[in-house]
């Protein structure tokens, strides 16, 4: 049984766009505070460790709610790393 979401099916296609992008950016913040997990250092390390553990086992949470929200309305997820940096609106910064 297909569920009731009142979505009109005409629309469903750009939902699930706009979804997709949404978990792009999910996934490459989901990268970026592993990063900063792996590699912290300094006097306030185990602080920011657990941060950073926690904010990314929160993220994800949130990109599997996504990710099932999409597959609800009948489409696929991205799941390509290259697709998810062409939807992403997020920008990669240089190496300080």
């Amino acid at each position: 049984m297909k569920p009731t979401l009142g979505i009109p099916e005409t629309h469903l296609s750009a939902v699930a766009e706009e979804l997709n992008k949404l978990l792009a950016d999910e996934v490459v913040l989901y990268f970026k505070t592993r990063n900063y997990h792996w590699n912290i250092e300094g006097p306030s390390f185990y602080e920011l460790h657990n941060f950073y553990e926690k904010q990314f086992n929160q993220l994800d949470e949130i990109m599997d709610e996504v990710a099932e929200r999409i597959r609800m309305i009948g489409h696929y997820t991205e799941a390509r790393l290259m697709d998810y940096l062409k939807l992403t609106s997020l920008l990669e910064s240089p190496y300080t």
